[in-house]
């Protein structure tokens, strides 16, 4: 995915708003599936805490791809617990067939493929005692080794996979710290050791155009949640984290799609739009038209946070709105993006056709996106007790809005789907933010 860079020139003075898909859309000019191979080790398989094997961070990846209407197939069978990165370049040398499909095969028909390898090769270097820690020891000649074999191998597998496919799109994991605690001891080697395996496998994918992925930011935020066995020493994580993890890598994830909107676009506006119609969360009305101008409803904006977001796919419960039956448009994700805490009805009904105000779209952004803040920054229009205080001064300080120039943010206007894009993107994507804005 290409590094984009916004530099908004204009306040908010001109109204542009959130966007999200019309209750009307349509996919666009652009409606190619793509397939999608996960390659790698017991993460890329999905391996859970208690050592069973579910949906991963590429189940739910493959789940998403889907939901925005795009997957053609997903293929996992050639990500193994355990693989370190000799198996995987062994696989792909030795054109290994599954289920009746050669690696080979699948790599040259994918146009998206993720891959993790490179920590089973220094984990089995560690002399870990889980009964005695104290006792552990960590030999720094071979992990020096074990780094080099590392190396050689990433550059070894990516130069296979693009001379079998020039044209996937590849993205590469980074690790996070599986180890939460540690004796003191050891916790600045471990440090040491993830951020260079990080470094190697951003370095040796950069130069055949694969996209690195980190993850260690986000697992830390709750390691001990997402790793509920960590004072065993177990490295894998539950379903919360498997979300985390797919979560980075949908925001670096470009689907490609394309869309030739028939009216104009705020040219304000326009690298936002184009980027989320890429990664296939905004679409068009059927008409062609992008209606930038157009004010946005609550049920549209919510399909739109539910595209940008990876939630686990299971069926949300009926949400019981006064107003909101399983014949309304928009019914599933009115019901996941309620179980998931981001919006909530008013007097028992949902009023999916409501306009977004700029202070409604505060409160599900901040949600979304689980955005956290001080409390720091205020508006002349905003009082202290407002019911979205918090919630406004939380996205003026995660740098996703300035308010106007004369200081005011008018929490009660409604939001055009111009200025939900440019809001949306930059909860995405860090380089939309403008540097007056951190």
């Amino acid at each position: 995915m290409r590094k984009k860079h916004f530099k908004l020139g204009l306040s908010f003075a001109m109204a542009f708003s959130l966007l999200a898909a019309p209750a009307a859309s349509a996919e666009g000019a652009d409606t190619k599936k793509v397939d999608y191979l996960a390659l790698g080790d017991s993460l890329a398989a999905g391996m859970y805490y208690d050592k069973s094997i579910g949906k991963g961070y590429t189940d739910y990846i493959g789940s998403q791809l889907n939901k925005i209407g795009v997957l053609s197939s997903f293929n996992k069978q050639f990500s193994v617990s355990g693989y370190t990165t000799t198996n995987v370049l062994n696989d792909i040398q030795n054109n290994v067939e599954k289920n009746g499909v050669p690696i080979q095969t699948a790599i040259k028909e994918a146009e998206i493929i993720t891959f993790d390898a490179g920590a089973n090769d220094l984990l089995s270097l560690l002399e870990i005692n889980r009964e005695k820690m104290e006792e552990s020891t960590i030999d720094p000649e071979k992990v020096r080794a074990g780094m080099t074999t590392v190396g050689q191998n990433l550059t070894a597998i990516f130069k296979e996979i693009r001379e079998l496919n020039p044209n996937a799109e590849i993205y590469v994991m980074g690790y996070y710290n599986p180890f939460p605690i540690l004796p003191s001891q050891y916790k600045e080697q471990i440090a040491l050791m993830l951020d260079t395996l990080n470094k190697i496998i951003a370095d040796t994918s950069k130069p055949f155009g694969a996209t690195y992925v980190p993850t260690a930011d986000s697992m830390a935020k709750n390691a001990f949640g997402y790793l509920p066995n960590f004072l065993e020493l177990e490295i894998h994580p539950n379903q919360a984290g498997y979300l985390a993890i797919a979560n980075d890598f949908w925001k670096a994830i470009n689907v490609k799609k394309e869309a030739a909107f028939n009216d104009s676009i705020p040219e304000a506006a326009k690298e936002e739009i184009h980027y989320l119609v890429e990664k296939g969360i905004i679409t068009g009305y059927v008409n062609g038209s992008f209606g930038a101008n157009d004010l946005i409803t609550r049920v549209q904006s919510a399909i739109m946070l539910n595209r940008a977001i990876v939630y686990n796919d299971d069926q949300a419960p009926n949400p019981n709105y006064a107003d909101v039956t399983e014949g309304t448009f928009g019914y599933d994700v009115i019901a996941k993006m309620t179980q998931e805490g981001v919006f909530a009805g008013n007097n028992q009904s949902f009023n999916p056709g409501d306009t977004l105000t700029r202070a409604e779209m505060a409160k599900v952004l901040v949600q979304a996106f689980k955005l956290t803040g001080a409390g720091g920054k205020g508006f002349n229009d905003v009082a202290s007790d407002y019911w979205a205080a918090s919630y406004i001064s939380t996205l003026a300080e995660n740098g996703i809005t300035v308010g106007y120039n004369d200081g005011s943010f008018k929490p009660n206007d409604p939001i055009t789907r111009a200025e939900f894009s440019i809001m949306l993107a930059r909860a995405l994507n860090d380089s939309f933010k403008n540097d007056s804005f951190k």
